[in-house]
């Protein structure tokens, strides 16, 4: 058969071969996107933890989790909360009948509860530090400003007392 001859690809094979390098294109995108954001160079865009987390890391073990069960509510975890809380938002935001107010009391109820815990974190952590030394306190000091500029293996790093 001479090349003249020969019939053409058909179109559905010509889509799949575009699209499957489409998504060669695109996985190999994905790949070296990863690869250059969690790499050890530049890392000058990371912004470090907030305080808050970093206060809350410092909390003995037990501390943490009694904060935790208690902050969970009838949920009975901190994350069931906050799932539920979503799922609140979603269903008001899908109701026929939207009601702003009911919304606002919603998320500032929401509000409430957050900064309830974040209190009572601050008020632990706080309570903890009276019972340093200066020198531990400088030293906590040098380990928290550590994590803030994420020297060490960032905040989740690092020693805990």
């Amino acid at each position: 058969m001479s090349a003249e001859s020969k019939p053409g690809m058909k179109l559905w094979l010509k889509l799949l071969l575009a699209g499957s390098l489409a998504l060669n294109l695109a996985v190999i995108g994905l790949a070296a996107g990863a690869v250059w954001r969690f790499s050890d160079k530049d890392k000058h865009w990371k912004r470090p933890p907030p305080v808050g987390a970093l206060i809350f890391k410092e909390l003995e073990p037990g501390t943490r989790m009694a904060l935790r069960q208690e902050a969970g509510g009838t949920h009975g975890s901190y994350v069931k909360r906050r799932r539920a809380e979503s799922e609140a938002v979603l269903k008001t935001l899908r109701s026929e009948e939207f009601d702003a107010g009911a919304l606002l009391m919603l998320l500032q109820g929401q509000s409430d509860a957050r900064h309830a815990f974040h209190t009572k974190v601050q008020k632990a952590w706080v309570q903890k530090l009276e019972g340093m030394t200066p020198a531990q306190r400088a030293e906590l000091a040098d380990r928290l400003e550590e994590r803030m500029q994420h020297r060490g293996g960032g905040w989740r790093g690092g020693k805990h007392n």
